[in-house]
């Protein structure tokens, strides 16, 4: 059970740290988002989707709570850091719209519609370990 909790630990972190390094373009200053971070974008929900539907398959509820734990915890501090004005928090606040960040290619994203993308990495993790688990639900339900 602590394996698991780990290696979901790790997953996530460095998910976040790696794409808070690659598809930061844009984020504070500078040029815009291009096509290439909104590719990146997608394949970090393309990933997150897969380990969500992997996690469901194995049937570990551990991951579904660890999941919303994890994006509740980091989207309710952005939110914070972001209303606070300029402060150390908001670094956590980067880190969890650089894998979004892709989505500010498209120029009619405003502020608040980028903050809803911050959500779809939670939402995504979800659809995709319900998928996982409907599968292994279908999977068990033939062995019979």
């Amino acid at each position: 059970m602590v394996s698991i909790i780990i290696v979901n630990i790790i997953f996530a972190v460095l998910s976040i740290i790696l794409y808070f390094f690659i598809n930061s373009r844009g984020l504070a200053d500078g040029p815009s988002p291009t096509v290439f971070n909104l590719i990146l974008s997608l394949l970090f929900l393309t990933l997150w989707l897969l380990f969500g539907i992997f996690r469901g398959r194995e049937g570990k509820t551990s991951f579904f709570i660890f999941a919303i734990v994890f994006w509740a915890i980091g989207l309710g501090i952005s939110l914070v850091a972001m209303n606070l004005g300029p402060n150390p928090l908001i670094l956590v606040t980067f880190a969890f719209m650089a894998p979004v960040n892709g989505f500010m290619f498209f120029e009619f994203m405003t502020i608040q519609l980028f903050i809803v993308c911050m959500f779809l990495p939670l939402i995504i993790t979800c659809i995709g370990y319900f998928l996982g688990r409907k599968k292994s639900l279908k999977n068990y339900d033939t062995q019979d």
